[in-house]
């Protein structure tokens, strides 16, 4: 094929994330997100929160990682956060996954995406890291924004949802405190069960807007 064609084989493959499941449903229903939905959704928070950013962040190039961060999943899936036995092998899979997909392109693109997809997976530039708090925010408004049906997993509570979210929102103290806001909706609307951590009508966090 000539370099157009493996641009487009590659693209047609990454197709296979529309039908790709993730474990939080989407927030109009109860049905699970695809991949490529939480993609899209993910860049569109970006762009709302900009603002919210720290200094010096490079907004076009954080659109650029998260939408390039999950295409590993046409070959890996995706890995749930609340699997710990799922999550301990996910690094090899996914490498696997990335290099060969990567390949599809032609070489004179292949660069390019290569460094992008290993920069959101390093988590060595304020870019990066900036591009996953927005990814590990995304799946919490969806599930617990008033109105929203929940998340699938029955057995989250707000300790073990701050605790797996804390080292990517924490170094972001706007995106943390909406985070202890959305798990106080979601308990005051019994999405999930309180606990020592968050309880109903606990005031959770302040200053959010």
């Amino acid at each position: 094929m000539n370099s157009l064609q493996d641009r487009l084989a590659f693209f047609v493959a990454t197709d296979a994330l529309k039908t790709t499941s993730r474990a939080n449903w989407i927030y109009s229903e109860a049905r699970t997100e695809s991949v490529a939905e939480h993609v899209w959704h993910t860049t569109l928070l970006a762009m709302l929160l900009a603002d919210k950013a720290p200094d010096g962040i490079d907004h076009s190039h954080v659109r650029d990682l998260l939408t390039i961060h999950d295409l590993v999943e046409v070959y890996a899936g995706d890995t749930v956060l609340w699997d710990d036995v799922a999550i301990d092998n996910v690094d090899a899979r996914e490498i696997a996954a990335g290099e060969r997909l990567i390949q599809m392109l032609p070489e004179s693109q292949q660069e390019r995406f290569d460094l992008l997809w290993r920069e959101f997976q390093l988590q060595e530039t304020s870019d990066a890291r900036w591009a996953r708090a927005i990814d590990a925010l995304h799946p919490m408004v969806v599930s617990w924004f008033p109105g929203a049906p929940g998340h699938a997993n029955k057995t989250l509570t707000p300790t073990k949802i701050l605790t797996r979210k804390r080292p990517f929102l924490e170094p972001f103290p706007p995106l943390w405190s909406l985070a202890h806001w959305l798990v106080q909706q979601a308990v005051d609307q019994r999405l999930i069960p309180g606990d020592d951590l968050i309880g109903p009508t606990q005031e959770a966090s302040s200053g959010i807007i």
